[in-house]
């Protein structure tokens, strides 16, 4: 069957989404749904600052210090993980945006991301955006590797044939050709669900109903010419699955589900949001006219939103997200902690709307960033590109509530040792070995099995390097 006229179809037809055209032809039409685990990765794009979070420092003393914080003055042990407790003055230290306190990194830690494993001093071996972004999405600064989200989708769909198998709206979306890539920015599931129509609720549509039917009725004999046509079983396979999408089968159904589900109440989180954050978090978007608004930390989530609902109703298995805003080369502690409060923010409406979709214990949560920030600031008071960062993970059977991996006072890289990673040695000491992406997701291939897939051996990690028992 030629495949051009085949995507063709897919395109008129509003689908093009929905179909994994990277399935392998052992996956089964009526195996359309997935039950977990999942993976989400969230990344922080252009560079966040982890000393602001998880590797907590303060200005070093002396005329010339080895690293400068003007907005930490002390840190706290929560689990092992040095975070900043006190601001300038002796007050909490918090993640603002306009004055308005967004998050409290103690609270965190202590509270729901409590089974958060965090990664300190990793070296990215790179302060190039681009190389980041894609040695935190695959473990390779040198080969455009497949994003680890896409690899793991395509590991299921050999088997089953999810609609979205593999969601990406991140910096990083390469595929290998191991699955099908699904382009979905939020609010586009109304329009997928319901293609005629201009936006999502309108109650008339771009077209006529004669016109809808008509469009309908040439699709269908279009289909028919290629099924008349089709004579190898992953083609009869496939334009069967269309079929059934185009008639609001099983896939459709569930994507509308998830289109017309309402926002949760806030009122479910009140009591997981941070004390100093909730009168801010919880008022409305839109005060003038509150009805046309939602509580800040909704409107935070909605992208989230729409990623775990999918997760839940079965149709994706992995996804990629980022927000923008780290790259602080100017004003920096301003504008980071505006990016870092709103980020995180928005992890911790993961992991407790996880937890209300029954998705917690299935839920595999990967956090990156490019890199991370100079110890001192430049002419602009901004910090600029670092090859130190951290990474933070969480997902069933992951030990977290705690950190591995450190850095010196002047946030440089200190070695793991390679004979108990939960040690670490100094840089120049050889009993020990630097952190880096590669190291990462070698673990979390073996964790999630894709490790097994068949297609891995053309995808290899950089090869010299010890393996770290990481995830033990």
């Amino acid at each position: 069957m030629d495949r051009r006229n085949f995507l063709k179809l897919a395109g008129l037809s509003g689908l093009s989404l929905m179909l994994p055209w990277g399935v392998s032809s052992q996956a089964s039409a009526d195996q359309a749904t997935w039950g977990g685990p999942y993976l989400l990765h969230m990344h922080a794009g252009g560079g966040w600052d982890p000393t602001l979070l998880c590797d907590g420092k303060t200005t070093e003393p002396g005329t010339t210090p080895s690293y400068e914080n003007k907005i930490v003055t002390a840190i706290e042990n929560v689990n092992g993980i040095p975070v900043p407790s006190q601001g300038a003055g002796g007050a909490k230290f918090l993640l603002t945006t306009q004055n308005n306190p967004v998050e409290d990194p103690v609270h965190f830690f202590q509270n729901v991301g409590r089974d958060v494993l965090v990664f300190n001093g990793v070296d990215t071996e790179t302060n190039n955006h681009d190389v980041g972004v894609q040695a935190l999405a695959c473990g390779h600064n040198n080969i455009e590797l497949p994003a680890l989200a896409a690899l793991f989708a395509g590991q299921v769909a050999r088997d089953r044939q999810v609609p979205m198998a593999f969601l990406a709206s991140g910096y990083y979306n390469r595929t290998g050709d191991v699955v099908g890539i699904s382009r979905f920015p939020g609010s586009k599931i109304e329009l997928l669900a319901d293609p005629f129509k201009g936006a999502p609720g309108e109650e008339t549509g771009l077209l006529t109903d004669v016109g809808s039917r008509r469009i309908l009725e040439l699709r269908n004999q279009r289909l028919q010419s290629l099924e008349a046509q089709a004579t190898l079983p992953r083609n009869k396979r496939t334009l069967a699955a269309l079929r059934d999408a185009s008639k609001s089968g099983d896939a459709l159904n569930l994507l509308k589900s998830v289109a017309q589900g309402a926002p949760p109440p806030i009122d479910s989180f009140v009591n997981d949001l941070a004390p100093d954050t909730r009168a801010y978090l919880t008022s409305n978007t839109n005060p003038a006219n509150p009805a046309q608004g939602v509580a800040r930390f909704i409107d935070l989530g909605r992208p989230i939103e729409t990623i775990l609902r999918c997760f839940q109703a079965g149709v994706s298995v992995s996804a990629t997200w980022a927000q923008g805003g780290f790259d602080t080369h100017a004003q920096h502690d301003t504008n980071q902690t505006a990016a870092l409060g709103t980020f995180l923010a928005r992890l911790r409406y993961t992991l407790l709307r996880a937890q209300q979709l029954g998705l917690r214990d299935k839920l595999y949560v990967l956090v990156t960033s490019d890199f991370g920030r100079t110890p001192k600031y430049n002419t602009g008071n901004g910090k600029d590109h670092w090859n130190v960062t951290s990474v933070l993970l969480v997902g069933p059977g992951i030990r977290g509530g705690r950190a591995i991996g450190k850095t010196d006072e002047g946030h440089k890289v200190l070695r793991l040792s390679k004979s108990n990673v939960a040690e670490t040695v100094p840089d120049a000491d050889t009993r020990g070995a630097r952190l880096h992406a590669s190291h990462i997701h070698r673990e979390l291939r073996r964790v999630l099995g894709v490790d097994r897939a068949p297609f891995i051996g053309q995808f290899p990690l950089p090869s010299g390097e010890d393996a770290l028992p990481l995830l033990g």
